[in-house]
């Protein structure tokens, strides 16, 4: 490829954004009953920013490795060998991550309007937080390899 790829440029929007999120739940857990409201909202919010990013995401991520020739045109997943196996891997933690965020958003939903705890939108929130992560640190390993640590010196 001869220009910067799009997928780096974007993918950090969801990463950041679900991490506030789970933020913004914990603060909700800690505040006084009449302020919770704020940071519940404040935490969907972001949630739907990160889910709206999503197919952005996905889309960039797919065409980036269609390009580098690691996912074959039409293939519903990249090969299992593609990138030391880890592209595989990187594509099923982002549909779990987008699926954990569908989740936390219907289940926050149902929270502002009474029908659901709030310890359940923080769980699911933080287990997406953790899932995002993981697979972004997937998405650095396939572009930067790991870090050499200098012990073969």
């Amino acid at each position: 490829m001869h220009a910067l790829p799009f997928h780096p440029v974007v993918n950090p929007f969801p990463i950041v954004t679900t991490v506030l999120a789970a933020g913004c739940l914990l603060l909700a857990a800690l505040r006084a009953r009449e302020h919770r409201g704020e940071w519940v909202q404040r935490g969907m919010l972001l949630l739907t920013v990160s889910l709206l990013a999503m197919p952005v995401v996905a889309w960039s991520g797919r065409t980036w490795a269609g390009a580098a020739g690691l996912w074959p045109r039409g293939a519903l997943l990249p090969d299992a060998r593609a990138a030391g196996g880890l592209l595989r891997l990187h594509a099923l933690g982002a549909a779990g991550s987008g699926c954990l965020m569908a989740l936390g958003l219907l289940l926050g939903i149902a929270h502002r309007r009474g029908r659901a705890p709030l310890w359940p939108v923080i769980v699911v929130l933080l287990a997406c937080a953790l899932a995002t992560g993981m697979t972004a640190h997937l998405g650095g390993q396939i572009a930067f390899g790991e870090p050499d640590s200098g012990a073969d010196r």
